[in-house]
């Protein structure tokens, strides 16, 4: 006999948690000024980025952001399934993560910076920078505004965090085009 959930216990277990998530958001979330900041934040940034992109460049810059993109989900949703943080609102409850930062502002800020800072040392300088705002300003600043919750989780291990995603995801695009710029040189 087994002491474990079972894949059919575990579904269901999820099936209860989405409802339970869905009520909850239904009574604490939708609607509530929190909630329609983040639905602002989730949209109102992307005209914005796009009026500032160069746009001789924004199939470049984009993929640089879808990295950062991909690369933000992952981490969040790591995170917040090993219960390092949480988030009291969400904009979608099955997406009970902080979709708003996740899908534009890190993406926007990142590719802001992408864009504006050329060479390798001073896209890291405008990393160390983005991470120092992001983590030791705008982070204690949802936490006291009540959009996200540390469990396990520092503001100085988020610093950590941004500098290599950056750096990461700037390294791959640099990969991927230099792969396109060898296919359309033969």
């Amino acid at each position: 006999m087994t002491n474990y959930p079972s894949n059919e216990q575990l579904a269901e277990m999820a099936k209860l948690l989405t409802q339970a998530r869905i009520e909850n958001w239904q009574c604490e979330s939708f609607g509530t000024w929190r909630w329609w900041i983040l639905v602002v934040l989730l949209i109102a940034p992307w005209p914005i980025w796009y009026k500032l992109a160069d746009k001789k460049r924004i199939p470049e810059i984009l993929l640089f952001g879808l990295i950062v993109m991909v690369l933000t989900i992952t981490f969040d949703e790591t995170g917040y399934v090993l219960s390092l943080w949480s988030y009291p609102v969400e904009v979608i409850p099955i997406f009970p993560r902080l979709t708003s930062v996740n899908y534009t502002v890190v993406p926007i800020a990142y590719m802001l910076i992408y864009q504006k800072f050329s060479t390798w040392n001073s896209f890291f300088w405008a990393m160390i920078a983005v991470a120092t705002l992001f983590a030791l300003v705008v982070e204690p600043t949802i936490v006291k505004l009540g959009f996200y919750v540390l469990i396990k989780w520092t503001y100085w291990a988020s610093f950590f965090t941004y500098i290599p995603m950056g750096l990461l995801s700037r390294w791959i695009t640099r990969v991927f085009l230099d792969i396109a710029r060898m296919a359309t040189a033969k």
